[in-house]
């Protein structure tokens, strides 16, 4: 046990930090309170008092104990891992801007630990905060420029949903606009039930990390889209008619905007005939947002056209 224990404590001065930190916040991690490193050391003292006092004091340090507390998980003391990954979950709920990624990022390395016990428990932690989880989520991915739009309780009475609940998230849509690269992508992986994920053509991303992000996520739908442009609206095919019609219009949308209405059936799109939806999806993949474009559909037996400005899959 002296030299595993030996072993945690070098790691503190030596251990380049497994979460990209930069040289700034290595270089803090260098200089861990010797408090702290004592602290550490006790998560396997043979007194529980000690143990305790210890478990207790080291979530103030935030995020330069996290790398060593990862070492003590590797470790033969499943009471000491078990300690670590309670002290690495208070550090999370804290909240402090410099050290919750950090502990975020820990507890998901946990639940692929080669120790059984360690990765269930760093799942049961991961589940008691993940309302918390999921809110940081999106407010990651919209400043990294992707855009993910919430269900409503209108928008669920409306759809006569019984699935979703309001604050989930209906889709996100990510495209040239993402600064987040591949990295970024855990936290789709962490935003709860995405039910459709957009693919904007001129994303950033590989065909690896789009395979991972799929494997990831087996209950979202993934549309790609050639352009940004959307017209806003959840449409099916008539049986026996050509055209689309319209089931639900969403709110602030090109659709809403230039008048179209829930039960309208789209025939025209300029001046191509549209037959189904997936037509209509293809029709407006050929244009640009803010386009401005002439939609003719039936209403009430009699046929309109509306001049529609095309909104973004991109904008907030």
């Amino acid at each position: 046990m002296l030299s595993r224990l030996n072993l945690i404590a070098g790691c503190v001065f030596i251990t380049v930090s497994m979460f990209h930190c930069t040289t700034s916040v290595a270089k803090e991690t260098a200089k861990l309170p010797q408090q702290a490193v004592e602290y550490i050391l006790d998560l396997e003292s043979e007194d529980f008092k000690t143990r305790e006092k210890a478990t207790q004091a080291l979530p103030q340090y935030g995020e330069q104990v996290i790398e060593p507390l990862m070492e003590v998980t590797r470790g033969d003391s499943l009471e000491a891992a078990v300690r670590a990954i309670l002290v690495i979950e208070q550090i999370y709920i804290q909240g402090k801007a410099n050290s919750v990624s950090a502990a975020e990022d820990a507890l998901d390395l946990l639940t692929n630990s080669t120790n059984p016990s360690v990765a269930i428990r760093a799942e049961e932690t991961i589940d008691r905060h993940a309302e918390i989880r999921e809110k940081r989520a999106v407010r990651e991915i919209r400043k990294m420029g992707g855009n993910v739009k919430l269900w409503t309780a209108e928008e669920i009475a409306k759809s006569h949903r019984s699935d979703v609940v309001p604050g989930q998230v209906r889709y996100i849509a990510l495209g040239l606009k993402w600064t987040g690269k591949e990295e970024g992508l855990r936290f789709i992986k962490r935003a709860g039930n995405v039910e459709v994920l957009y693919l904007i053509k001129g994303h950033p991303f590989s065909d690896l990390a789009f395979d991972e992000l799929v494997k990831a996520l087996p209950k979202t739908r993934f549309q790609p889209r050639d352009s940004d442009a959307m017209l806003g609206i959840s449409g099916d095919a008539r049986d026996g008619k050509n055209g689309c019609i319209v089931t639900d219009v969403s709110a602030g949308l090109a659709a809403q905007k230039a008048g179209i209405q829930s039960g309208d059936l789209i025939v025209k799109f300029e001046s191509e005939k549209v037959e189904d939806f997936q037509g209509l999806v293809d029709l407006i993949g050929k244009k640009n947002a803010g386009d401005v474009v002439d939609i003719g559909l039936i209403r009430d037996g009699e046929l309109k056209t509306l001049k529609v400005t095309l909104s973004s899959w991109l904008d907030k």
